[in-house]
């Protein structure tokens, strides 16, 4: 059995050579510092930090670039620390680099500052939205609403642990009795609580901001901003407007790869939590060779410390390399893809796609949130369905092209404005028949409260009232009743 093969273009192919190369160049930098740190090559520490910052260059402009990506509401939608997020971890890097490769000038407080800053933008930006999803106080709290609250208040208590277990670090790298001194006023701790701290103990801080990270980081997902992931759109999608860019040569559409799937677990998320099992490994050797528990920890090699990560980014490129040969193969080839290949590759692609969407930890969305009305808006702004050309395109196209776009556009306009009167006409004949609840206006009332007997509500908003919105007397039982 066979199946069509999915809609590919040049552009996608690109994209797909950017992730490629993204990946080579991060796994560059991690070997060109475990080689460095073993002093197996002697290049100097600016060349060993280049391949990070060509990588830093190369999603610049990529779906997962930070600032946020500029789908679906341009940049102006990102909050504060998705701004700040690739200046301040290049400031990170460029003054580490300057004290490592300058005999340790640069004091290591001013190393730490852009980090820390971050961290602190985190945090504010996810406290700010957790006062904003939770309910006021004429409102009932929800499940709905503890679910948006739940991520942003993880990441606030991660964030918590990782500044705590970053000015610890810091503390303990400076070792000194004068560093310690200047800062346990501000920490509110003694200088010889500080100077007790194990590699261990930091590694519990850094384990307990990562378990609340994690939570988020591959599962959580903002349905109001990102709409057409989870959210099932209420009327028909065949009839409003997308932009196809002429010049590709090829449809710029939303694939099934492109949607994240429902579900408690999918391959994504098992995907995910499998390739963390290397990165903890990481974390676990390092402060091994730190604590130098056991004793034998203190002379492994740094090859052998980053082995975790040398397999993580290997697994990466591997699958970043796989999806260009399979987009290229699918851009030239013009037959049918076998059935099993199909769903192989569709296999493969939901347990490695973490890989591709990247860290939504740093990438978190923002909404405004004072206004639900603001909320509606942006997602109906944000779910179009009818394909059409920009204007800097039409004015490119050859005239016959052109004629049958206007066609195509006119026919799917005069059947929306069908269905809209349609839908109109419905609406002012069930508020003529009174039949819509007094309340929400939107469903049947089909709930007779007793014992006031008073028959204007549905039955999801009977739930939620006590007293009778007419008499105002307490709602002792609600019987449900349907029209026949």
């Amino acid at each position: 059995m066979l199946v069509r093969r999915r809609v590919m273009s040049w552009r996608r192919v690109a994209k797909a050579l950017q992730a490629l190369v993204a990946h080579v160049l991060l796994f560059t930098f991690t070997i060109t510092l475990a080689l460095k740190l073993d002093h197996v090559i002697r290049h100097s520490w600016w060349k060993v930090f280049f391949p990070l910052w060509a990588f830093h260059a190369v999603v610049a402009r990529g779906r997962f670039s930070l600032p946020a990506p500029s789908m679906p509401h341009d940049r102006q939608w990102a909050p504060f620390h998705s701004l700040v997020a690739t200046p301040l971890l290049v400031a990170f890097e460029l003054l580490l680099c300057m004290h490592l490769g300058s005999s340790y000038v640069m004091n290591l407080r001013i190393v730490f500052m852009p980090l820390i800053f971050l961290e602190m933008a985190i945090l504010f930006d996810n406290v700010r939205m957790c006062r904003a999803l939770m309910p006021g106080d004429d409102e009932n709290l929800t499940d709905e609403a503890v679910w948006e609250t739940l991520p942003h208040f993880w990441i606030s208590i991660s964030m918590v642990f990782f500044i705590a277990a970053t000015v610890f670090t810091l503390l303990k790298i400076c070792g000194g009795g004068n560093e310690l001194t200047r800062c346990h006023t501000f920490l509110w701790m003694k200088p010889g609580d500080v100077a007790a701290l194990g590699w261990w103990d930091l590694f519990i801080n850094f384990g307990i901001a990562q378990c609340f990270a994690f939570l988020v980081c591959t599962k959580w997902h903002n349905p109001t901003i990102h709409g057409g992931c989870h959210i099932t759109e209420p009327c028909s999608s065949s009839n409003t407007i997308r932009y196809l860019d002429f010049r590709t040569g090829g449809l710029v559409v939303y694939t099934d790869e492109d949607r994240q799937q429902n579900g408690f677990c999918n391959l994504q998320d098992i995907g995910g939590h499998i390739m963390k099992i290397p990165f903890i490994g990481f974390q676990i050797l390092l402060f091994m060779h730190l604590e130098g528990t056991p004793s034998s920890a203190k002379n492994l090699p740094h090859w052998v410390i980053f082995s975790p990560l040398f397999l993580l980014q290997g697994a990466g490129v591997l699958f970043a390399a796989y999806r260009l040969i399979e987009k290229i193969v699918l851009l030239l080839y013009c037959g049918d893809i076998p059935e099993r290949y199909s769903a192989i590759a569709s296999k493969s692609r939901e347990c490695f796609g973490f890989f591709r969407r990247g860290s939504r930890l740093l990438g978190w969305w923002s909404i405004d949130e004072g206004s639900r009305e603001e909320e509606a808006r942006l997602f109906c702004a944000g779910s179009p369905g009818y394909n059409t050309f920009t204007p800097d395109t039409v004015k490119k196209m050859p005239r016959a092209d052109l004629v049958e776009e206007i066609w195509r556009l006119q026919a799917a306009l005069g059947e929306q404005t069908q269905v809209t009167k349609f839908s109109q006409d419905e609406y002012e004949r069930l508020q003529n028949e009174k039949i819509l609840c007094r309340i929400c206006f939107e469903e049947q009332i089909n709930v007779v409260l007793l014992p006031c007997r008073h028959h204007i509500l549905c039955s999801t908003c009977c739930e939620k009232c006590k007293r009778c919105p007419v008499c105002r007397g307490p709602i002792e039982e609600r019987m449900p009743v349907y029209d026949v």
